[in-house]
């Protein structure tokens, strides 16, 4: 004669019981959360001059490797100073047939207070890859609140994105 088991998940303490069921089959909403979190922080595509730009993401770092856009062969690192360190803004980039090979200006960062920052990073062939991105890093002081960034006569508000 055999008995019922509890469920256990296999466990064989109360503890591991309990994680269980906490674990149980509510927890699949929880990692739908995590999984659609990145994909919600996402803005809407902006186009400038043929290119859809995304923000992707912003992070915060003491060092940085400075890439040209699309990523190549050129690398530096950069390092901060003391009460400084890099906002590094992710951009997503898509060419569309709209796309004419063209000189692409560098992006300039703007604080909350409409302060200017300027990147080393360049673009480098914009049209070469279909889609790609690319991190472009900013020296600011530490604690500073990003506003926007613009490139050439377009502007992509970051205060969603910056989580400082």
């Amino acid at each position: 004669m055999t008995t019922a088991r509890a469920r256990t998940c296999g466990a064989r303490s109360p503890t591991r019981m309990r994680r269980c069921r906490v674990l149980g089959p509510g927890s699949w909403v929880l990692g739908l959360l995590f999984v659609a979190a990145p994909i919600l922080a996402q803005s809407k595509p902006t186009n400038y001059k043929g290119l859809e730009i995304t923000v992707a993401g912003v992070e915060r770092a003491s060092s940085v490797g400075l890439k040209d856009c699309p990523p190549g062969s050129n690398t530096v690192r950069g390092l901060t100073k003391p009460g400084e360190e890099f906002a590094i803004v992710n951009l997503s980039f898509k060419v569309t047939p709209a796309f004419k090979e063209t000189i692409v200006k560098k992006p300039v960062l703007l604080d909350a207070g409409g302060k200017t920052f300027n990147t080393a990073m360049s673009f480098v062939d914009p049209g070469s890859i279909p889609e790609y991105i690319c991190g472009f890093a900013y020296r600011v002081p530490e604690g500073t609140r990003l506003g926007k960034i613009q490139i050439d006569t377009t502007t992509i508000d970051l205060k969603a994105f910056d989580k400082k």
